[in-house]
Order: C-alpha cells, then sequence, then structure tokens
C-alpha cells in the first residue's frame, strides 16, 4: 500500500517540488508532471494507470486526494496469481 508520503517523494520526482507539505497541501498536475508520476507510480509501485482512472488522478488538487485515489486504484486492481518460478 502506498503511504501519503510516498505520494510526496513521487511528486517531488516528477518534478513538483515540495518543501514541506500535509494531506491540503495544494498541488497543480500539469501534462508533463502528471505523465512522469504515473511512470514513477508503475515503475516503483506496480501500480498501473488505466485511461478510466487518469483523469480522476489528474484532478486531485490535494496531496491527500491524490493519495485517496490512489489507495482506490490499488483496490480495485485484480490480485494475480503469485509467478511460479520455472522448474518448481
Amino acid at each position: 500500500m502506498i503511504t501519503d508520503t510516498e505520494v510526496a517523494r513521487l511528486l517531488h520526482d516528477s518534478g513538483h517540488l515540495l518543501d514541506t507539505w500535509d494531506s491540503d497541501t495544494q498541488i497543480f498536475l500539469d501534462s508533463l508532471t502528471f505523465v512522469w508520476l504515473v511512470h514513477l507510480l508503475e515503475e516503483r509501485h506496480g501500480i498501473v494507470i488505466t485511461s478510466e482512472t487518469e483523469e480522476e488522478l489528474a484532478a486531485s488538487d490535494t496531496i491527500g486526494a491524490l493519495h485517496r485515489q490512489l489507495l482506490r486504484v490499488t483496490a480495485q486492481e485484480p490480485h494475480l496469481p503469485q509467478e511460479v518460478p520455472h522448474g518448481a
């Protein structure tokens, strides 16, 4: 499960520089920041943002709202069976 601290770190790494923040900190996700955020979510956390959830995430206006949307998205992801290593 992703934490609000990790969401803030991802925003920082996406170019949305935050020195101090809390869940009510206002954010504005321009298109480049959003694309980079989506990339980092998949790369670091395995969270794939679909076209159905893109608009809702992009509309998030605070760190807390973005965090809640990500928790909702990850709760809806189907849980795939663990991959069995070859030869096991």
